[in-house]
């Protein structure tokens, strides 16, 4: 019995290290042709912002403390005050004894005294770059009033952001057993975060100077993240870096959330749980900031940026009913999918799945609406689903929607049965009022109403072919224009897929320049085809007005009025004939400009490009030079003060008390 026991304990010690082994690896992102990769800590999380694809994941959904990471919400919270008027970031908040309660003391700081006045603005710098968690409990309570009820705010507001393993217990992010949460749910308060444009520009900024205030004169602080600067921790910067926050506590380990602009496309990197070893020559391995630099290098080798879909593609063209204008529309994506693909784009591995609302559209239809939807799959990977809409508007025809609706209905068997057995009843009826009347009655007034009926048919079989003519050739005319715009579109396209890369502000601008003047000449055909229509009308209701007063006299002129008609004919459809060319010639020549204009503007953006390309050489260069200048000053500085040049801290001072205070290690 004991040896049971015995067994069965190491059963499940073993099986329980196995499971710790292989929790990293759990639930990791795999796409075929890269490489793997394992991170050296308890959490990981990469992933595109602007995509939300997930590029690699390592026990993401794991909960973790999440140290001074936790400012990013007090941060959130404070700005989503100063949106709603509630707070100014230029409003002066007095630190009271509440906001140094509960500071440990090893917690990092910012030297801020019970008294002090400082403003909203530079309390988030404090927060944020020197990660002051005394700068947390003074905005707490300056947005809810106290800390407790902030911190409900902060639960309230991860269960809106869809953070369902997070659980506040503070604004600061020190130890507790109840505080903690998970790599996916830091980047989705980091996500939230960025959307703030004073966020981004406080997390992007290396160093900065806090102004004198009452109790003390100017601070300066410098970004504890070393992938952006380094001033704190030199050898670990990355480029592209705009943020965001580190932290660290015994019990977290090493943090860092990191924002990384890379191939046009921004990965936000969260690291939890490292740690800082010290190498045999003594060094601190600061293993939150190279496991975040090994995990954006292996994304920035293994994956390319690609369009996998244009929004000005055309995908396919569907019939439309109840128009007279046209009998297809063509549906292209409402925007543009573009992500983060493993290894180089090859066109052979994208899948299109295309869902139509209906296979036949009605009109009307407006540019823009959506007739179905697209999937976008690439090497059996899914990117996303986009609607598809109507490229060009399509406007609707009573008499078209009247003739459908007529052919339904005469398509149904018992219509036409009901309608046989009418004629049959009329037909009964009339056959009885003619049996009444004399022969020769009927005779003669069947005979004046043959020979009139004639007449009229004659007429209007006259007027009918030349509405006929005028509608074939107005729909010729129409048919050969929209097939001159597609044909047009199609080539913009492929000379706008050319140049894609480089003037995507400026291609919508021109799609937007563009859609306007199509809708310009839409609303002048429309106009003109009123105008067309209604003289028509006119005309016709003059001529039947005059047959009603000249019967008698049109009889012995029909075939002068016959030839007078088709001489005016003749030459109305010479005038618009010329009308038409002269329209056709105007489109032309406003196409050369729009050309020459088009060809004008990307000179002018080459020319700009290349200029600021210049100056950010230049500033690289002058950057380079005034960190070679610092730290020569530095190290002579630390000569001066008999300290090692080689150590990084900040260059000592003459005068003791005016020396700003080193950041702590622990954040």
């Amino acid at each position: 019995m004991k040896k049971t026991l015995i067994r069965a304990v190491s059963f499940l010690v073993t099986l329980s290290l196995l499971t710790g082994l292989l929790a990293p690896l759990a639930g990791a992102v795999e796409y075929e042709g890269v490489t793997s990769l394992s991170i050296d800590a308890k959490s990981a999380l990469l992933i595109d912002m602007d995509t939300e694809q997930v590029l690699y994941e390592q026990a993401a959904d794991e909960q973790r403390y999440p140290a001074s990471i936790t400012k990013i919400m007090t941060a959130l919270l404070t700005l989503e005050a100063v949106g709603r008027g509630e707070l100014d970031l230029n409003d002066v908040i007095t630190m009271d004894d509440a906001a140094l309660a509960d500071l440990t003391p090893d917690s990092s700081t910012a030297g801020l005294q019970a008294g002090e006045e400082i403003t909203v603005r530079n309390l988030l710098y404090c927060l944020l770059l020197a990660s002051a968690n005394e700068a947390a409990n003074a905005l707490a309570i300056a947005v809810a009033g106290d800390i407790p009820t902030f911190v409900e705010q902060m639960n309230q507001r991860a269960q809106e952001l869809g953070m369902s393993g997070t659980h506040f217990v503070n604004p600061h992010g020190l130890h507790s057993d109840d505080h903690y949460t998970t790599a996916r749910d830091i980047f989705k308060m980091a996500k939230q975060a960025m959307t703030h444009a004073t966020f981004r520009e406080i997390v992007s900024t290396g160093t900065y100077t806090v102004p004198a205030t009452n109790l003390s004169g100017e601070r300066t602080l410098y970004n504890t993240n070393a992938l952006l600067t380094s001033a704190l921790h030199p050898g670990y910067t990355y480029s592209g870096t705009i943020g965001i926050k580190t932290g660290s506590t015994g019990q977290a380990g090493y943090c860092l959330t990191a924002a990384v602009e890379m191939k046009g496309h921004t990965l936000i990197s969260v690291v939890l749980g490292a740690e800082n070893p010290t190498d045999s020559q003594g060094n601190v391995q600061r293993m939150q900031f190279s496991e975040s630099v090994r995990l954006l290098d292996w994304a920035s080798d293994n994956f390319s940026a690609a369009t996998l879909l244009d929004s000005e593609t055309y995908l396919q063209e569907i019939p439309v009913r109840f128009s007279a204008d046209t009998s297809h529309v063509v549906l292209r994506p409402a925007q543009s999918v573009r992500a983060l693909i493993p290894g180089t784009y090859d066109d052979t591995r994208l899948e299109l799945r295309l869902r139509l609302n209906s296979e036949v559209a009605s009109a009307p239809i407006s540019a823009g609406d959506i007739l179905g939807t697209v999937t976008v799959i690439y090497a059996g990977q899914e990117y996303g689903t986009i609607d598809m809409v109507a490229v060009s508007d399509v406007s609707f025809s009573p008499f078209m929607a009247f003739v459908t609706s007529v052919n339904t209905v005469l398509g149904n068997i018992f219509v036409r049965l009901l309608l046989l057995a009418a004629l049959v009843l009329l037909g009964i009826g009339f056959l009885r009022r003619y049996r009444e009347r004399t022969k020769e009655e009927r005779k003669a007034r069947r005979q004046a109403k043959l020979e009139e009926k004639m007449a009229f048919r004659q007429r209007e079989a006259e007027a009918r072919q030349q509405d006929e003519a005028l509608a074939q050739q107005e729909k010729a005319a129409r048919e050969q224009k929209r097939k001159e715009e597609l044909l047009l579109r199609q080539q913009q396209q492929q000379e706008r897929q050319a140049q894609r890369a480089q003037e995507a502000q400026e291609r919508q601008i021109k799609r937007e320049q563009e859609r306007l003047q199509r809708e310009e000449r839409h609303r002048q055909l429309q106009a003109e085809r009123q105008a067309r229509q209604k003289e028509r009308e006119e005309r016709l209701a003059q001529e039947r007005a005059q047959r009603q007063r000249e019967r008698e006299e049109r009889q012995r002129q029909l075939e002068q009025e016959r030839a007078q008609r088709q001489r005016q004919m003749e030459q109305e459809r010479r005038q618009r004939e010329e009308a038409r060319r002269r329209r056709e010639e105007e489109r032309r020549r406003q196409e050369a400009q729009e050309r020459r204009r088009r060809q004008e503007a990307e000179a002018r953006r080459r020319r700009q490009e290349q200029e600021e390309r210049q100056r950010q050489e230049r500033r690289r260069w002058e950057q380079a030079d005034r960190e070679r200048r610092r730290r020569e000053e530095w190290e002579r500085r630390a000569r001066q003060a008999g300290q090692d040049p080689n150590d990084y801290r900040r260059p000592p001072s003459q005068n003791h008390n005016s020396q700003p205070r080193r950041p702590r290690d622990r954040r």
